[in-house]
């Protein structure tokens, strides 16, 4: 073979340049690469030394790509950020956001833990903690990117520990409105080894504090939550010691094209996204089966999202609930190309950095950044200078759509006023919260919402931004609220002060939604600068309230022979009351002031309801219920009012008591075959009037007590959160299948303040708003729920006791021997709670527990039966029996003497049979707890009286309570372990007769002092009896006998609050109703 070097020279030098050009070409290509403008501001406050290594990961990745500033230089991990700057000799200093922020592309927020001292400092080698020099978003930061979003065309990305400490809870609120997303309150972290030096020192010393001894070796996971509660899942209950299973879900394939499976082994935060659609890719841990259960009962589930995307008409905003950007060992050379494929596919394949992150990075920088968005837009029309983008015709409302009027079906919910902690009247929702219900009720698949009167100043500048941001309108029915309490008193519409205030309240609403009023403080209502200008999006005025029958008849009695009011916009026929006349004359008046100062008009409504509608009731059983008529179609628009007249009514299932004793209504096939009494009176309703009609409030409450009963189960009260999520669709259903032009659920949040006949005497009304009282149906109502506690270190009754850990309850009474192991108690805003762990497995046939309460002072019982046959006597005078005795016979017991109800409804009013030794102290006899449903009625058509009704509300309910089960069940009490080791269960503070737990005020004697009377208790002495094999076998806290002092070892007191802890969560009825509100029920988009 010849010599290489006996060829031609050219050949060589030909290989020679071949092979340079090889070597040299991911060098060259990168040279060749032109570069992009990308302005990125990116904000890391925790760099305690100058290796950068929270958003080294990141510069690398721009420069790579060559992402240039406006000046064209490269990006500088050292000196391109905000934050926190390490100098020479310990020295720092801080940068912060300035500016409009207007120049930038993307926001990138690194990792916003902050630097403490002596990490800084160098001498915290092993983890401990020390004093913060600096950390935690603020307020200000988030409201300038906000801004800066809100503005258009932008991109924001936020990493792992976004929300948690230092970070503020307000601030916190802001960060996850912008992100769409919840944190749970924990974070986590994957661990070779969790007994070698890189668990910080500062975990372990936490958790021998709490926990014991930390014991731990080999791999495993570490979870923290924002009470600095420390959960450890060991390489025993692992199912492989790899870390976090990091995955792309169907969302995610879809928006990266190619498959990013890993393996995650950093510190990651657990968050939920409030719409599971933009969930792009999720984590799932390795548990065995014991790992599953443990974490369960701390409520951190296996799988969660690992990277969310929230892309609306404004902004992106993506979350990596991981420390992405964090690689401080990145190559000191960038200006190559296809280095990222070799270390992902050679020497770094197992690296999550290479592998997962800088291929994404990468995807999203160029092909994911925000690009146009038509938002959302509602059309106006104009005829002879006059706005308005709605009008009616005989069924439906219609709106524009690409310049043609098109049906438009309502499908919306009601928003009230109050939120925990508040009064209506103190107008507390702040904006972020509007701006998260907001989004929460346009992924519902909403396209109305309604306010029943003036809000403050956040809901109008939230609901503003919402619509520039969503893809489609979100409409509002503004409502204009008359004073009820004047109104009643005067007995008369025509009253001069009722009708002066109601014109304020008119011209206030008008002025407020063209962004053109400053209201001063008037205590109880709304009051502020309103500057946004909502016109656009206002589709209808829904003025008034439900009227007082009474009123509306005297009104009528008074003004007898008056002619029809007849408006320059509205106009009363020759058959209408003179309450519908003063209708008339209030609509007209809207119109009148809307159309001279601002040149608008926007569709017009009344609020009725069933009690004055105009259809006749035969079987109603009270008179006032069928007392009076105020008929929409006594009421007509002129030809100057283009924005058309609809009528709007609230009807529920359960009331009044004619809709469901009404045989016409009760055997009413609807349009699926079955016997439906609502769809029954829907029918008459709508074929009755000449023009649209909107329920305009419909649904049921998911709450424990109960005020109507009726044959359909569409109750009022004492439904789960699935029956109100099953019966609310169906109710909507009924109202298209009918032929209405839509409905608004009711409603959109619970709310604390309100109350319900049933209930009312039997609490404190000036501290409602502070405890969630779900004995009151009124209060449960909504699709969102306050739930008490902060997120994450809230207590769930599903039969594990990993959250009592959480929560550090120490317990009342441990034991080796004997059928009772340990007890524990502890409580919340909304319940008393208690666990029971057993030393061997309960069984109901034998098995009995009772929990013996004493609350009140000097009364109780002392001597009594605890089951047949079995006697107790105790020192202690017991107010209350809680009954464990099996799934369907287990119950809360009153003391007679003790007993609202019985007081009530017996000894005062006379409706149920009088037991005379109910009003002796010490009678030995309990009470089941009732609650009344309805007197005893008469039927004027079917000629029969119906007797008293009542249902006992003190049945415990078994079932798991913890909404992250498949097995949830809002209305369960008590929850047994699958190993029947362990009872855990809970009991609603009204149940005990507290009328006020945040101040401990309970019912006093009421032989005495009567409903109203109340006294302040220091807490609750209890007792425990075991009964096996029908014999008394154990007490607690002394064998055999039962004599406990007052704040012996079953004692338990609670701390007051003047604030409730609360946090938000979505019930399953939302579920239901995203579904149904996204489904075609009839066919929109009729155009002319």
């Amino acid at each position: 073979m010849k010599n290489l070097y006996d060829r031609p020279k050219w050949i060589v030098w030909a290989f020679v340049l071949l092979f340079l050009i090889a070597i040299t070409s991911p060098f060259w290509l990168w040279q060749l690469k032109a570069s992009s403008k990308l302005d990125v501001l990116i904000f890391d406050k925790t760099v305690p030394d100058r290796s950068y290594r929270e958003h080294k990961g990141l510069t690398w990745i721009l420069n790579n790509e060559k992402y240039v500033k406006t000046d064209g230089s490269s990006y500088s991990a050292a000196n391109d950020y905000i934050g926190f700057k390490p100098e020479k000799n310990s020295g720092y200093r801080v940068d912060e956001l300035t500016g409009s922020l207007a120049e930038y592309d993307l926001f990138y927020f690194a990792d916003q833990y902050g630097v403490y001292k002596e990490e800084y400092e160098g001498q915290n080698p092993k983890g401990e903690r020390s004093e913060l020099l600096y950390g935690g978003l603020k307020q200000k930061d988030v409201e300038k990117v906000q801004a800066a979003l809100n503005k258009g065309g932008k991109t924001i990305i936020s990493e792992f520990n976004t929300f948690g400490s230092p970070t503020a809870e307000t601030v916190r609120n802001g960060i996850s409105n912008i992100h769409n997303i919840d944190w749970s309150g924990w974070n986590g972290r994957f661990f070779q080894d969790l007994g070698s030096r890189e668990v910080p020192l500062w975990i372990k010393d936490q958790y021998t504090k709490e926990s014991g001894k930390w014991n731990f070796t080999g791999a495993g996971f570490i979870f923290v939550n924002q009470d600095d509660y420390i959960a450890v899942v060991s390489d025993q209950e692992l199912s492989d010691k790899d870390g976090a299973s990091f995955s792309l879900t169907k969302p995610g394939d879809k928006f990266f094209r190619e498959s990013y499976l890993s393996q995650y082994q950093y510190w990651f935060d657990i968050v939920s996204a409030r719409n599971e659609e933009e969930v792009l890719a999720t984590y799932r841990l390795p548990l065995n089966q014991k790992g599953k259960e443990k974490l369960a009962g701390y409520g951190i589930p296996e799988s969660f999202p690992a990277v969310i995307r929230h892309h609306n008409a404004r902004y992106s905003a993506y979350y990596f609930a991981g420390d992405y950007a964090d690689e401080a060992e990145v190559p000191g050379l960038y200006q190559t190309k296809g280095l990222t494929d070799w270390k992902r596919n050679f020497s770094a394949k197992n690296s999550f950095y290479w592998n997962t992150y800088v291929p994404m990075m990468k995807e999203i920088l160029n092909k994911g950044m925000h690009g146009k968005v038509k938002s959302s837009s509602a059309e106006v029309s104009n005829r002879n200078g006059i706005s308005y983008n709605g009008r009616t015709d005989k069924n439906k409302i219609q709106v524009l759509k690409d310049g043609k009027w098109q049906d438009i079906t309502i499908k919306g919910v009601n928003m009230g006023i109050g939120k925990p902690g508040y009064f209506p009247g103190e107008t507390a929702i702040t904006k972020d919260e509007y701006l998260r219900w907001l989004k929460a009720i346009g992924a519902m698949n909403a396209n109305s919402l309604r306010i029943y009167t003036l809000h403050p100043p956040e809901f109008y500048e939230a609901f503003y931004e919402y619509n520039q941001t969503a893809e489609h309108p979100l409409y509002l029915f503004h409502g204009a609220w008359v004073n009820e309490e004047m109104l009643v008193e005067a007995e008369d519409a025509y009253s001069e002060g009722t009708q002066a205030d109601f014109k304020r309240e008119i011209r206030q609403m008008i002025d407020i939604i063209h962004g053109n009023a400053e209201i001063a403080p008037v205590r109880g209502h709304a009051s502020g600068k309103y500057a946004h200008d909502i016109s656009q999006y206002v589709l209808g005025f829904i003025i008034g309230i439900e009227w007082d029958p009474e009123v509306v008849s005297n009104t009528d009695m008074l003004h007898k022979g008056m002619r029809p009011y007849k408006g320059e916009y509205f106009m009363a026929t020759e058959q209408a009351s003179p309450f519908e006349s003063w209708i008339t004359e209030m609509m007209d008046y809207t119109a009148a002031y809307e159309t001279k100062q601002y040149n608008w008009q926007h569709t017009m409504s009344f609020t009725n309801w069933v009690t004055t509608d105009l259809l006749e009731h035969p079987n109603e059983p009270l008179e006032k219920e069928d007392l009076a008529t105020v008929n929409p179609n006594h009421i007509k628009n002129t030809s100057q009012f283009g924005a058309g007249l609809f009528a709007s009514y609230h009807v529920y299932p359960y009331y009044p008591d004619s809709l469901h004793y009404e045989k016409k209504y009760t055997d009413y096939m609807d349009k699926e075959g079955k016997k439906n009494h609502y769809a029954g009176y829907l029918h008459d309703l709508i074929s009755a009037h000449r023009m649209p009609l909107v329920v305009a409030e419909f649904g049921v409450p998911a709450s424990r007590g109960m005020t109507h009963e009726n044959h359909s189960g569409m109750n009022q009260g004492n439904l789960s959160e699935d029956e109100q999520g099953r019966i609310n669709v169906k109710l909507f259903k009924s109202i298209l299948s009918e032929g209405g032009a839509g409905g608004m659920v009711f409603t959109w949040q619970d709310e604390w303040f309100k109350r319900t006949w049933n209930t009312m005497d039997y609490d404190n009304p000036d501290r409602r708003p502070y405890w969630p009282n779900v004995q009151t149906n009124e209060q449960n109502f909504g699709l969102l729920s306050f739930e008490p506690g902060r997120r994450g270190s809230e207590l769930r009754v599903d039969g594990n006791r990993e959250d009592w850990d959480k929560k550090k309850a120490k317990p009342a009474f441990k034991s080796k021997k004997g059928f009772v192991k340990d007890v524990y108690f502890t409580s919340d805003e909304g319940y008393l709670y208690y666990m029971l762990e057993l030393n061997e497995p309960a069984d109901w046939d034998t098995d009995h527990l009772y929990l013996l309460m004493d609350i009140a002072d000097e009364q109780g019982q002392h001597h009594f039966e605890l089951e047949k046959g079995v006697q107790a006597s105790t020192d202690l005078g017991i107010d209350f029996k809680l009954e464990l005795t099996g799934n369907q016979t287990s119950r809360l017991m009153v003391d007679s003497y003790y007993d609202p109800f019985y007081f009530q409804y017996g000894n005062i009013l006379k409706m149920i049979p009088e037991k005379e030794y109910a009003r002796k102290k010490g009678n030995g006899i309990f009470h089941p707890i009732k609650l009344a449903l309805n007197k005893a009625v008469y039927l004027p058509k079917n000629k029969e009286t119906l007797p008293f009704q009542s249902y006992e509300t003190g049945r415990m309910r078994f079932g798991n309570a913890n909404p992250s089960s498949p097995q949830f069940d809002s209305l369960a009490d008590i929850c047994l372990s699958k190993d029947k080791r362990l009872i855990e269960g809970r009991i609603p503070w009204q149940l005990l007769n507290v009328k006020d737990p945040s101040t401990k005020e309970i019912m006093g004697d009421l032989w005495k002092k009567g409903l109203q009377g109340s006294e302040k208790t220091e807490g609750i002495n209890m007792e425990i009896a075991a009964v096996r094999d029908g014999k008394l076998s154990e007490t607690i806290p002394v064998e055999n006998e039962m004599k406990t002092e007052k704040g012996g070892p079953l004692y338990y007191t609670w701390d007051e609050w003047e604030q409730p802890t609360t946090h938000e969560r979505l019930k399953k009825s939302y579920v239901y109703m995203k579904k149904a509100y996204g489904e075609p029920f009839v066919q929109e988009g009729k155009s002319e």
